[in-house]
């Protein structure tokens, strides 16, 4: 019979802890540690433990994330039907935020309408921030698709839009979101049910 150490297992959240922040000073790019990489920015701030529920996690995000900028205009696309992984709420009943919420698919869009009444929507992509409809001056963009991701990160390139902060869904965990905005001049600062958020570097 194997015998268990008393309390045995206490040191454990500390010892992930500080390899998250080793994992993160790790170089980034397309080298085979950059899962490891990733896997510290899911890690800080004590994300595996205070961040467990929702109500953690933003209590974290509104903290750490959005500490110093003041609210605006934050922009969704493909926003889904406003439920799972919504920001939404948070934003503007918590942090004072005004949300746009951009969704073309039929039925996330009709959930949307439904359970989101007051909020500005459009059933529409946007990949396009030259396009009249554009939000102007957002600052901050959250997107779950790649036509989305890749129309913000050309804006950003383009000098189009300039927001603050922006987080991209990633569930494939490639390096190709942070080399782009990497570029544009924003940093990764946390990994969050693989959406990547990213904060803009001020001179």
């Amino acid at each position: 019979m194997k015998l268990e150490r008393p309390d045995g297992e206490w040191w454990k959240p500390w010892e992930r802890s500080v390899r998250g922040w080793l994992y993160r000073r790790l170089p980034a790019g397309d080298y085979p540690w950059h899962l490891k990489r990733r896997a510290g920015y899911e890690r800080r701030w004590a994300l595996e433990t205070r961040g467990a529920t929702k109500r953690g996690f933003f209590e974290i995000f509104r903290k750490h994330f959005l500490k110093n900028i003041p609210p605006g205009l934050w922009v969704e696309l493909q926003a889904g039907d406003g439920l799972v992984g919504n920001l939404r709420v948070w934003l503007e009943q918590v942090a004072g935020w005004k949300v746009e919420a951009w969704e073309h698919r039929k039925w996330p869009a009709f959930r949307y309408r439904e359970t989101h009444t007051a909020t500005a929507f459009h059933q529409d992509r946007m990949t396009s921030w030259g396009d009249a409809r554009a939000p102007k001056n957002p600052r901050g963009i959250t997107t779950r698709g790649v036509r989305e991701a890749s129309g913000v990160c050309r804006a950003i390139r383009e000098k189009r839009i300039q927001p603050a902060l922006v987080g991209i869904w990633n569930p494939s965990r490639r390096t190709i979101w942070e080399k782009r905005l990497h570029s544009g001049g924003y940093r990764l600062q946390l990994v969050y049910e693989r959406m990547e958020f990213y904060r803009k570097r001020w001179k």
